[in-house]
């Protein structure tokens, strides 16, 4: 399901055409290759504004913001619970009882009754693609059932722009040929139309795309069986659906590149939502649509012009076996580390994903026996790059997705270990789909992380491709966080947005809720996702979404939970969450964020 995986690894195979001389070139087409300096979105007098209100600070000695009259979850283990805090400048200056507070109040200070609302720490978000997401679901929403429901979402969308764009469309609406170009160019027989799958490794497009990408019946596939243009058996002209990255990359880049001025402005328009959401640091997990160095550039730029609602802790996301990742990291970390941008992890791929069988497990697939899946790097290449990255005292994120795969991951993260000085690690690996029983006791032991986008774990559409590839009785086997809990292990939550099976979210709500009913959003009564003793408590849901990404990032002793002297990274809930049914957490609303004394996001505005 890593969207970003696939993108990065197949992202640059097809340059973008600087100028390819064709009718109908858009204004981004011709500003491609301009790089960030381009990029007029930074500017004050360009950027949609965002709340980012900072109170006025007292000189008295009085806070700027207290919160009082209402629950506070404060995630810390010595005092879970008070009534009142107090921020001035960037940092939480009082934590207690409404009484204690009142002295902080002064005539410049902003009061927040929280009148049963309930306050938290801001959400860290420990694995995310927010320029990959907010590049690749700019325009329609698919998450629809069938294509009827596509089509009318896309009719309703209007006529606007020069390319139609959506993202989310879901495999059980059409049939094993994928959808046609037939559909779409009833709507739009002279625009182009660029549709991206949930899982980010499809299109859907029109004969118009087609047709301005070159892709003809004798064009050649990227990746004969694996990377291809659907032909109709009739014709053996392309239908529409575009398989795996290189297929869909060739026909975007054709029509409207990736450039740094398409991934700026679709970042900005997303930001509001992440407030909303309560996001208040996140991992970037992989900047995959252009490179680290523009990514990071967007980030800081952002930053500089105070317009940067979320602390960034990004990473090089090594994807070429021609180049040595570790003095790119290091390269990237002296030249990326501001107060709320760094460049400080590094990331790695170690196998696949179920759906297309490249993950690596220890057992065949039960539905294809010849194959087990294999690593993506040898095993010796595998662990040199971690070890060097140790060292050099860089942390390492993992994504592994099969049995094997982790264990692979586990014994590298050991022999590292054993082999360098002792330092603060906080390595993670991310996704664990299924993982065998001995290794679970050894996230504690070796002080590994394990990422869960735990949103993943219900029943739906798409867990039926896991049940027929892995059979029983690993099928009921997966995503243990409770387990590795339960051993003294640190889980963290992350959505992997826009990553998806069947449902695509960037919101924490969701994955806390699933964390505690491995149950499908809105279907209180429905199957639950086994082994149903992975279920943990909401407490724990919410630790792992705050401090648990926090440690994972290195950054608990700064965010992560409501204490005196760390930054003032808060967000109200509308509600009390241990008040509420479990399946009502992911509807509750954020009704303020807070990020270092900020207001990013205002409902009581």
């Amino acid at each position: 399901m890593c969207i970003g995986c696939y993108w990065a690894t197949y992202g640059d195979w097809f340059a973008a055409p600087a100028a390819i001389g064709r009718k109908g070139l858009t204004r981004r087409q011709a500003l491609h290759g301009g790089g960030v300096a381009a990029v007029g979105v930074f500017a004050a007098t360009s950027m949609p504004l965002f709340v980012a209100e900072a109170v006025a600070a007292p000189d008295d000695g009085t806070a700027d913001i207290v919160f009082k009259n209402g629950p506070v979850y404060t995630v810390s283990d010595a005092n879970p619970w008070a009534r009142a805090v107090a921020v001035k400048g960037k940092r939480i200056v009082y934590v207690g009882d409404d009484a204690g507070v009142q002295s902080l109040i002064g005539s410049k200070t902003r009061v927040v009754d929280l009148a049963g609302k309930m306050l938290l720490p801001g959400f860290v978000e420990g694995h995310i693609h927010p320029l990959v997401g907010a590049t690749l679901t700019r325009g329609v929403d698919l998450q629809f059932d069938t294509k009827a429901e596509m089509l009318a979402a896309l009719k309703a969308h209007g006529d606007n722009g020069d390319v139609v764009r959506g993202y989310g469309w879901r495999y059980n609406a059409f049939p094993p040929t994928g959808p046609r170009k037939e559909d779409l160019d009833a709507l739009w027989p002279d625009k182009p139309v660029i549709l991206i799958a949930i899982d980010g490794h499809s299109g859907w497009v029109n004969s118009q795309a087609l047709a301005l990408a070159g892709i003809t019946k004798d064009t050649k596939d990227p990746l004969p069986g694996f990377s291809y243009f659907e032909r109709d058996p009739s014709s053996a002209k392309p239908t529409g659906y575009l398989v795996e990255v290189p297929a869909v990359v060739r026909v975007n880049n054709a029509i409207e590149p990736f450039n740094a001025e398409y991934v700026a402005e679709s970042l900005v328009e997303w930001l509001p939502a992440a407030s909303a959401a309560g996001i208040t640091t996140l991992f970037d997990a992989g900047m995959q649509v252009i490179p680290d160095t523009e990514g990071f550039e967007i980030y800081s730029r952002l930053e500089r012009a105070g317009r940067l609602p979320f602390r960034v802790v990004g990473c090089h996301y090594y994807n070429n076996p021609a180049v040595d990742p570790v003095p790119i990291i290091e390269a990237l970390r002296r030249e990326f580390n501001s107060e709320l941008v760094k460049a400080s992890v590094l990331k790695l791929n170690i196998d696949g994903g179920d759906a297309q069988r490249t993950a690596a497990f220890f057992a065949p697939y039960a539905d294809a026996p010849e194959t087990s899946g294999d690593t993506l790097l040898s095993p010796s290449v595998f662990a040199d790059i971690i070890r060097r990255a140790d060292l050099a005292g860089i942390d390492i994120h993992i994504h592994s997705y099969g049995d094997r795969a982790t264990h692979l991951s586990l014994d590298s993260f050991e022999a590292a270990i054993k082999a360098n000085p002792p330092r603060d690690r906080r390595n993670a690996l991310a996704h664990l789909f299924l993982i065998a029983p001995d290794d679970i006791p050894r996230f504690a032991q070796l002080g590994v992380v394990g990422q869960f986008s735990t949103q993943w774990a219900v029943p739906d559409p798409s867990q039926a491709i896991a049940r027929a590839r892995l059979g029983p009785p690993r099928c009921d086997q997966l995503y243990p966080w409770g387990s590795i809990l339960r051993r003294g292990g640190v889980v963290s939550l992350g959505t992997d947005w826009p990553a998806a099976g069947y449902y695509s979210t960037y919101r924490p709500l969701d994955a806390i809720e699933v964390a505690t009913t491995r149950r499908e959003m809105n279907k209180p009564n429905g199957p639950q996702l086994a082994p149903a003793g992975e279920v943990i408590s909401l407490a724990a849901a919410l630790k792992a979404a705050t401090m648990g990404s926090a440690y994972q990032l290195g950054m608990d002793h700064e965010v992560g939970s409501i204490e005196v002297g760390k930054f003032a990274d808060l967000v109200v809930m509308e509600r009390n969450l241990f008040d509420v049914a479990p399946h009502e957490i992911h509807s509750t609303k954020v009704a303020m964020t807070v990020m270092n004394g900020k207001v990013v996001h205002d409902g009581y505005a």
